[in-house]
C-alpha cells in the first residue's frame, strides 16, 4: 500500500440535476478567495487545455453551405466523465472526506458543479477524431459530452420538439395557475434553446428572469406575473404560426447599404444601396391617442418602413442584416428588441412579427448624421438620387393618417 508524504481533501459538495435530483461532486474550487489556501483548480491555467467547442453559429454556418440531403444523429457519452481515469500522480490533490470523516480518493475524472470542458474535452476530441477517421462522416460536433454525427443520406426532420414547446407556453397561460420555480427555470431554459432559431424572440424571455430573479422562497408556487404572460402570449402566437421549413439564420452580418433616418421637420427616408424611399409627415403626425409619438418613433418607424421595403424587393430569407442609424436610441433598441418609450415598444413587436415572418434578422450600426446619406432625404431633399430607383412602398393602415410617401 502506497503512503504519501502529502495529500489534500476537497470537501463533498453537491449540485442540482435539470430534474430536481442532487448529486455529489468533488469541489476542486474550494476554498474561493482565500489565498492561503488554494483551490486544486487555481493551480490550472485552462488555456493550456484548449479544446473545440462546436456552438450553434459554428453548426448553422456548416448547414448554410450544405446542398445535400443530411443525416443527422445524436450521439452522448454514457457518464462520460466517471469513464476517464486520472493519473496516479494526481491522486492526492483529489481526495474527498465524507460526511464520516473517511477520506475517499477519486480515480475518475470529477463531475463538478459547470461543464468540465478541458478536463473531458481532450478524450472528447479524440474521439471525435477517430469516429471521423473511422467513418465515412461529412462532420461530427461537439458540445462536452454531446456528438452530432453528420453523413450524407436522404432523412425526414420532425417538428414534434417546437409542438412540445407550444403545448409547455400554454399550460403557462391558464388563469390562476401556480408554479413551481423549478417549472419556471425549465420554460426559460428550453425557450432559450428556440431562440437560437427564433432569435428575434430572444427579448420575450427578460420576464421569466426578472420573475425567477425575484423568487425570494423557491420552495413557493407563484402566479404568472402580467409581464411574462404578455410576454409568453407573444411567444405562443409566434411558434403557432411557425413555419417548418425555415431558413437556417446566417449569423454573419451582411452589408446591404441599408441607412434610415428620420426628422421631425420632414419625415423619414430609407436608403438601401441605391434603391431609396421618401414619407413626408402629415401635419398632425403626432396627434392622436396615447402613446405619445415622437422622434424616436419615428426613428422605429423608418426600420419598419425599411422591412417592408426589403420584402417588396424579394430579400432571400435566411440574412442577418446590418442596419445603419446615427440615432443612439435605435442602435440601443435594435440591440435590446425592448424599449421603456410604449410606442416605440408598440413598433418593435410589429417589426420582430415581420422579421420572423421574412425569415430574417437585423443588428445595428452606427454611423455619424455628417456620413449619413439618408439625412437629406429624410429633410425632404432628393438632390443626388435617381427617380428609376425609388421604391413604391404600400404604408400600412396604421400609419396611413401620419405619414405618406411622396
Amino acid at each position: 500500500m502506497e503512503r504519501y508524504d502529502f495529500f489534500r481533501t476537497n470537501p463533498l459538495g453537491a449540485a442540482v440535476n435539470g430534474d430536481g435530483t442532487i448529486r455529489p461532486i468533488n469541489d476542486l474550487s474550494f476554498p474561493r478567495n482565500v489565498p492561503e489556501i488554494p483551490s486544486v483548480n487555481s493551480f490550472v491555467d485552462k488555456l493550456d487545455y484548449l479544446t473545440t467547442w462546436d456552438d450553434f453559429e459554428t453548426t448553422s454556418r456548416f448547414f448554410r453551405r450544405q446542398s445535400q440531403p443530411l443525416l443527422l444523429a445524436i450521439f452522448d457519452w454514457e457518464k462520460a466523465y466517471r469513464q476517464i481515469p486520472t493519473a496516479k500522480s494526481q491522486w492526492r490533490y483529489l481526495m474527498v472526506k465524507d460526511f464520516n470523516g473517511g477520506i475517499l480518493i477519486d480515480t475518475r475524472i470529477a463531475f463538478g458543479g459547470v461543464a468540465g470542458c478541458g478536463s473531458f474535452g481532450r478524450p472528447a476530441d479524440a474521439w471525435k477524431d477517430l469516429m471521423k477517421k473511422e467513418f465515412d462522416l461529412v462532420e461530427v460536433f461537439r458540445w462536452v459530452d454531446d456528438n452530432l454525427f453528420i453523413k450524407t443520406k436522404q432523412s425526414v426532420v420532425e417538428m414534434d420538439q417546437i409542438y412540445q414547446r407550444v403545448q409547455q407556453v400554454k399550460a403557462f397561460l391558464i388563469p390562476d395557475a401556480e408554479f413551481s420555480f423549478g417549472q419556471v427555470e425549465q420554460l426559460a431554459g428550453r425557450l432559450n434553446h428556440v431562440s437560437y432559431i427564433l432569435p428575434q424572440l430572444r427579448c420575450y424571455l427578460n420576464s421569466l428572469y426578472r420573475w425567477m430573479n425575484n423568487w425570494k422562497c423557491k420552495h413557493t408556487d407563484r402566479t404568472l406575473p402580467k409581464d411574462a404572460r404578455t410576454d409568453l402570449e407573444y411567444w405562443l402566437t409566434t411558434l403557432l404560426q411557425y413555419k417548418e421549413t425555415r431558413m437556417i439564420q446566417n449569423p454573419d452580418p451582411v452589408e446591404i447599404g441599408w441607412v434610415g433616418d428620420a426628422s421631425t421637420s420632414f419625415g423619414i427616408r430609407i436608403l438601401i444601396g441605391k434603391r431609396w424611399a421618401q414619407f413626408q409627415l402629415a401635419e398632425n403626425w403626432n396627434k392622436g391617442p396615447e402613446p405619445k409619438r415622437d422622434i424616436a418613433w419615428l426613428e422605429t418607424v423608418a426600420i419598419r418602413l425599411g422591412l417592408i421595403a426589403l420584402k417588396q424587393m424579394n430579400i432571400r430569407p435566411g440574412k442577418t442584416l446590418i442596419v445603419w442609424t446615427d440615432n443612439t436610441t435605435t442602435e440601443t433598441v435594435i440591440r435590446q428588441r425592448k424599449s421603456r418609450h410604449p410606442a416605440v415598444n408598440e413598433e418593435w413587436k410589429l417589426i420582430q412579427k415581420t422579421l420572423v415572418e421574412m425569415e430574417i434578422d437585423i443588428v445595428s450600426k452606427r454611423v455619424t448624421s455628417a456620413e449619413n446619406a439618408a439625412d437629406a432625404l429624410s429633410r425632404g431633399d432628393r438632390s443626388g438620387h435617381d427617380a428609376r430607383y425609388q421604391i413604391a412602398v404600400v404604408v400600412p393602415w396604421d400609419l396611413e393618417f401620419r405619414l405618406f410617401q411622396v
